[in-house]
């Protein structure tokens, strides 16, 4: 090893770090393949990036780490890797709360089955030898067969199938299986594969992934595996991302190629599981919020950031996967559904397309909530559709003691109105470390139905049941002891679910406005997403997110925006309605319209009594 090197001793993943030159902390860790968490986007905001540095005496302290970190903190060598340099020989200890964590990441939906009719196609053919009487071209010969075998045209071959053709003709005693997009031959096999011609269907969204497999021929879902959006470490949010991105240099480059590469893996695991060849993947297809779809691509994404917040494009594009570093088959592509504006991606178009909401009879409302929520409202009109900046909060973002829905997490909970004491399930039945965005509305709407806060998110300040932390101020305790370990919700975390839960309802609310209809005249409410199949749909109206209306009009649908994904990747029929779908999907600024304030004031208080189920 050059004598020059900087090396990093990484505990307790026992992973060495060797430097050309000094770098970021953060972003030395997140190049070395550690999953280590920063909501902020490497700002030292967040403070979620804690290390400890175990020669601490001289590693200096910023500004920002005082501001974040407590002196004791400090003193035992905690610092921000974002805050860091790592410019010298350090051995530095990453704690567990630091650490990017497993997930139960929500990856199933429902929605209707269709009938296979998918763009790629596999045919078996026998070709006849080259001879020195013949000496037709290779490609030639297999176009004249699929023509008078099976009557369909193939006009080009993919350069990559062109290349390993000869090969694998000669080598398969011209007996081989052909993959055909279209009219371009996108990969050649050797013997009769006919009867695996696989696909894969992505969501893309800002905090997960998920990607299901899936056999072209009938239409099943083979597998499916859900996993972190890595691009999570330069941002929890789209706007922080889209800052990263526009940093200069190969920020770009870095944030699309984490994505791909997780999606590159995601794919392996699932083809390893299922013992499929991935090179019998045909084709992707890919829904995305707009900056999620950008990025993916590796888009120029400053009009995104920038006020009216323009896409490049609203059309649907096909892309070569080995363009993007996906490995399937030689020609494969990942398809993408257009998006429908700046902030209203191909994902929301996939979950309109899935729920079927075009179809259905009546007004009916489309919310699929994450950390940006789209909201679709169907009348008679037609479609007219929003995106509010929900934010992070119900991922566990900005919580005190929030987290993802990993093992130890709170997810339920219920308070005795009489006694204000809680009981609390956690995923796994493991000892509660945290919080998850279930738990966190069960907890503000049964603080609320508790008369434990009042109708503007405060704590009751003459209740027993709350007490004072001298760093953080008011909480109601949900598991521990005050002053040793524990886990509670304080007045800071109820002001983030206020900022979130208002973000949507004041969607809803402008889209009523702009349809001129009230709540009441609602047929039917959709829920999707991941976060949406967990939650209680009573305390969503408990909380005011929705006005009181009566709960067998809400459904809930798991990821909707996986399963339109699966429709289009399956379904050259569903494929042709999306796209002219898009078409008809009108999009509504929010920040411009002239009651945007007023709404979103309004929308920030929490139902009187009488209002709560």
């Amino acid at each position: 090893m050059a004598k020059n090197k900087i090396r990093i001793e990484v505990e307790p993943i026992g992973k060495r770090l060797y430097l050309d030159r000094p770098a970021n902390g953060l972003e030395a860790l997140l190049e070395a393949g550690i999953g280590i968490k920063s909501v902020c986007g490497g700002k030292g905001t967040c403070g979620k990036c804690r290390i400890i540095v175990l020669d601490a005496a001289d590693t200096a302290v910023s500004g920002q780490e005082k501001k974040v970190l407590l002196p004791e903190e400090i003193s035992k060598g905690v610092r921000l890797a974002c805050q860091q340099v790592f410019d010298r020989d350090l051995n530095i200890y990453i704690p567990a709360s630091s650490l990017s964590e497993e997930q139960k990441l929500q990856v199933s939906g429902t929605g209707r089955e269709v009938e296979p009719d998918p763009v790629c196609q596999k045919y078996w053919v026998e070709v006849s030898p080259a001879t020195l009487e013949d000496v037709t071209p290779d490609f030639d010969r297999i176009a004249g067969l699929l023509e008078k075998n099976y009557k369909v045209k193939a006009d080009n071959i993919d350069f990559k199938a062109l290349s390993l053709l000869p090969q694998t003709l000669r080598d398969n005693g011209w007996k081989v299986t052909v993959s055909l997009r279209g009219t371009e031959i996108i990969n050649v096999e050797g013997g009769n594969q006919a009867g695996h011609n696989y696909g894969v269907a992505i969501d893309l969204g800002t905090t997960k992934i998920a990607a299901l497999l899936v056999d072209l021929s009938t239409g099943a879902t083979l597998g499916s595996r859900g996993i972190m959006n890595p691009q999570i470490s330069y941002g929890e949010d789209v706007m922080s991302r889209l800052n990263f991105a526009l940093a200069g240099g190969d920020s770009l480059k870095k944030i699309q190629e984490v994505v791909t590469s997780g999606i590159d893996q995601a794919i392996g695991k699932l083809c390893q599981d299922h013992q499929i060849d991935r090179k019998q993947i045909n084709e992707i297809t890919l829904v995305a919020n707009t900056a999620m779809h950008h990025l993916f691509l590796g888009l120029p994404v400053r009009q995104l950031s920038l006020s009216p917040f323009v896409s490049l494009t609203g059309q649907a594009l096909s892309v070569k996967a080995w363009q993007l570093g996906i490995n399937i088959a030689p020609g494969g592509y990942v398809y993408l559904l257009p998006p429908i504006a700046g902030f209203v991606g191909s994902d929301h178009l996939a979950m309109v397309l899935a729920a079927d909401i075009d179809q259905l009879k009546g007004n009916i409302i489309g919310i699929d909530i994450g950390t940006n929520t789209e909201i679709a409202l169907k009348t008679s009109s037609g479609i007219t559709s929003v995106s509010t900046a929900s934010g992070p909060a119900f991922e566990g973002a900005h919580i005190r003691y929030g987290m993802r829905a990993a093992p130890g997490a709170i997810e339920r909970v219920a308070i005795d109105s009489a006694t204000c004491q809680p009981s609390i399930q956690t995923i796994g039945d493991k000892e509660p470390s945290g919080i998850c965005g279930s738990g966190i509305l069960d907890c503000i709407a049964e603080l609320r139905k508790a008369n434990l806060i009042d109708t503007r998110g405060k704590f009751v300040q003459d209740s027993n049941c709350i007490f004072k932390d001298e760093q953080e101020g008011m909480q109601y305790l949900l598991s521990g002891k005050p002053g040793r370990d524990y886990v509670s919700i304080g007045q800071k975390d109820i002001v983030e679910i206020q900022l979130a839960k208002g973000a949507m309802r004041t969607g809803i609310d402008i889209l009523l406005d702009n349809a001129q209809i009230d709540f009441t005249q609602i047929d039917k409410i959709i829920i999707a997403g991941a976060f949406g199949s967990y939650i209680d749909p009573k305390n969503v109206i408990n909380i005011g997110m929705f006005p009181q209306v009566d709960l067998g009009k809400i459904v809930q649908v798991g990821n909707a925006a996986g399963v339109g994904a699966k429709q289009v990747l399956v379904s050259s029929k569903y494929r042709k309605k999306a796209e002219n779908l898009a078409k008809k999907i009108n999009y509504l600024e929010l920040t411009t319209h002239p009651k945007f304030n007023e709404y979103f004031v309004n929308s920030l208080g929490f139902p009187e009594p009488e209002e709560i189920f």
